[in-house]
């Protein structure tokens, strides 16, 4: 028996930093998909096949770590008693050696954390894989950080409104975008580093409270309006908050000394307004992904010939409308096996 799970990827269109404290965000989870296949192993030891930027395998003893911390923490949350034989491919959210920036991390946890619950259940109680503790998992991965908004679009699948309630419990919604809105993906030539960008917030709020707290205000009030706006399909109020958003993020890096909307970035925003379309950075910024949303889908079209133009990749994407799923192949179906 063969056990297969896939997890789509996230873009964040409303919400970055202030979610962090409290604040609504909007995240779109995205057709680019983690993959895990697993089924018990043919000798004595457990075998791992991961496709990142690049392909690697390792063999390790039952109940030995594999080296690949996401899997670690995966494992350590229910040990096997049974040696396994694994493939986990986050290659789609890589183009060559960059990262594009559109949730690897958190695709690959819930694929695998998929696939781990219906394997070990074979032989004890399948552990819990609900958002709360895939949340949990990913953040015991990233040294205790991170909101759980990517975890929440690979699981939930869809447009999610994600808050942080008191506890730092996730509390979600699904919503739809407005009818007429489109959007795409721009990639601005390298990757980033969302725990560098965050330390550089952390440390502004603790040097400088009161000015910290007045420019979270704003990004607050623009998530809240822009979630609002989702909810009553309004696409006019959306687009706008989309671009509002942009321009406090960069407001925000301006005053903290970081990078949030590189040079590239301001380029491709230009490009953007140009042409009617609203552009924002997506996640900590620093680099990768940017988001443009548009009601005009000609507008659209033609930003994108013009980023292509400058030397920018368009990266074309579209709504995962379907989360984590986990299927059991018998032995005569199509999944990966290892020669």
């Amino acid at each position: 028996m063969l056990i297969r799970a896939r997890a789509p990827g996230k873009l964040v269109a409303l919400g970055e930093y202030a979610v962090l404290e409290g604040a609504p965000a909007l995240v779109l989870a995205i057709d680019r998909y983690a993959v895990a296949t697993l089924e018990p192993s043919r000798d004595a030891d457990c075998h791992l096949r991961t496709r990142m930027a690049e392909e690697e395998d390792r063999s390790v003893a039952l109940g030995a770590p594999s080296g690949v911390a996401l899997v670690d923490t995966v494992i350590a949350s229910a040990p096997a008693r049974e040696p396994w034989r694994g493939v986990l491919d986050s290659s789609a959210f890589f183009e060559g050696d960059f990262k594009l920036g559109l949730g690897s991390s958190a695709a690959a946890l819930c694929a695998w954390a998929g696939v781990w619950a219906a394997y070990v259940a074979k032989a004890s109680a399948r552990p819990d894989t609900g958002l709360t503790a895939l949340v949990g998992l990913h953040r015991g991965f990233q040294g205790g950080r991170g909101s759980g908004i990517d975890v929440a679009a690979s699981f939930m699948g869809g447009v999610v409104e994600f808050r942080l309630d008191v506890a730092r419990a996730p509390q979600v919604g699904s919503v739809r975008l407005p009818n007429s809105v489109g959007f795409a993906g721009i990639f601005a030539g390298r990757s980033a580093s969302t725990p560098e960008f965050v330390a550089h917030f952390r440390a502004f709020q603790a040097a400088r409270p009161a000015e910290a707290a007045g420019l979270v205000r704003r990004l607050s009030a623009t998530a809240e309006a822009g979630c609002a706006a989702a909810r009553g399909g309004a696409a006019n109020a959306f687009v706008e908050a989309i671009a509002e958003y942009g321009r406090g993020l960069a407001g925000l890096g301006e005053a903290i000394g970081a990078d949030i909307v590189t040079a590239e970035h301001r380029q491709i925003g230009e490009d953007a307004r140009r042409h009617g379309v609203a552009y924002k950075v997506s996640g900590a910024g620093g680099g990768d992904l940017g988001l443009a949303f548009a009601l005009d889908t000609d507008a659209l079209d033609a930003f994108k010939v013009s980023v292509r133009e400058r030397g920018f990749r368009v990266i074309e994407l579209a709504l995962a409308e379907r989360g984590l799923t986990v299927n059991e192949l018998s032995d005569g179906s199509v999944g990966e096996r290892w020669a």
